[in-house]
């Protein structure tokens, strides 16, 4: 098993025993620091703080049965018990339900026959820090619609009239200050249906199955409430077809969950389970790679977990990501991403 953080081979912090001893009894610096392993050479423990790194993001890869998860769960646990952060994680195997529950945390269940929804076309103010949302917005529904027909299926011209129908849907939304009805997937779905074109109607008749047909779980006002401190999202029930979907509603759902922290000056850990299933597809992993450069800007830390490394490293962007982990950021994100430390 590897955890992969920017400090592991270049910034971590190593402590003797006499240190760590002697900072337990009064030193906050110190009790922030979590275990992250021990030093093959030294035999030190290695200690850091995720969120004083120039990069708090990472990935914890490994074969199956090797700890990934348990590893994830020991420092869920530990920031539940020692920070207010907030905790969100994506679990498509339905196995953080224990620990979530007992932490007193909220467990929301998405399938198919769920009466629980996601409105996939929520949106926070502040969506695309400052530009125009419905950039952020047109790729998250690109991708969302490549999921639906098809790896490399939109054509160009599918691709501007997505675009174009998605300015028309949040158009009076976002000139009403972000207030008022937001737009659904059906909405949506009734405006690619306005368009002259014949491709228009291709894109509507692949995406009625998950606006009007049985599918429609991410096609409806959201129903529950998201506002819990330690929050889980069990996707295992989605099935085979809707898994990568749901997958890509829900981490935009935690987006705007995280632009809502943002603005409340509280940070944020997200925990993505399987996270190789977002790499399939072209736009979904673009989508993704989106938001895991925002997240150091918005006092946010991610975490991918997958046993598919080899899968992992197939995607150009899940290198870049890698890769990602080792630059630090420019004095402006370094700025914009200052955060007030949790008790």
């Amino acid at each position: 098993m590897f955890f992969i953080f920017f400090f592991f081979f270049f910034f971590f912090k190593q402590k003797t025993a006499y240190e760590i001893s002697a900072c337990l009894v009064g030193s906050e610096m110190c009790i922030r620091d979590s275990y992250y392993g021990q030093n093959a050479i030294s035999k030190n423990l290695i200690l850091a703080d995720r969120k004083e790194l120039l990069n708090g993001n990472g990935f914890i890869l490994g074969v199956s049965g090797s700890g990934k998860s348990f590893a994830a769960k020991r420092e869920i646990t530990e920031i539940a018990l020692s920070t207010n952060d907030d905790i969100i994680i994506i679990d498509p195997e339905a196995e953080y339900r224990p620990l979530v529950e007992g932490l007193g945390g909220e467990v929301i269940e998405i399938s198919a026959t769920s009466p629980n929804h996601i409105n996939a076309l929520d949106m926070e103010s502040g969506y695309n820090d400052g530009d125009n949302p419905v950039v952020l917005k047109s790729e998250f529904l690109l991708s969302l619609c490549e999921q639906l027909v098809g790896a490399g299926k939109l054509s160009a011209k599918e691709k501007s009239i997505i675009d174009r129908c998605t300015a028309q849907v949040y158009r009076e939304f976002i000139r009403n200050g972000y207030l008022g009805v937001v737009p659904t997937l059906q909405d949506f779905h009734a405006a690619l249906l306005e368009q002259p074109e014949p491709e228009a109607r291709d894109v509507a008749l692949a995406l009625e199955l998950f606006t009007e047909g049985s599918l429609n779980t991410f096609a409806k006002y959201t129903n529950v409430d998201t506002n819990s401190r330690i929050l889980c999202y069990d996707i295992r029930d989605l099935g085979k077809q809707l898994l990568p979907v749901g997958m890509l509603v829900v981490l935009d759902s935690v987006f705007n969950r995280i632009i809502r922290n943002r603005k409340l000056g509280k940070n944020t850990w997200l925990y993505i389970d399987e996270i190789y299933l977002l790499f399939q597809h072209e736009y979904s992993a673009n989508f993704l790679f989106t938001l895991w450069k925002r997240m150091r800007k918005y006092g946010a830390c991610g975490t991918g977990l997958t046993q598919n490394v080899d899968d992992l490293l197939q995607s150009h962007t899940a290198r870049t990501m890698l890769c990602l982990l080792y630059t630090s950021p420019s004095p402006r994100d370094r700025q914009k991403s200052r955060m007030p430390s949790s008790a």
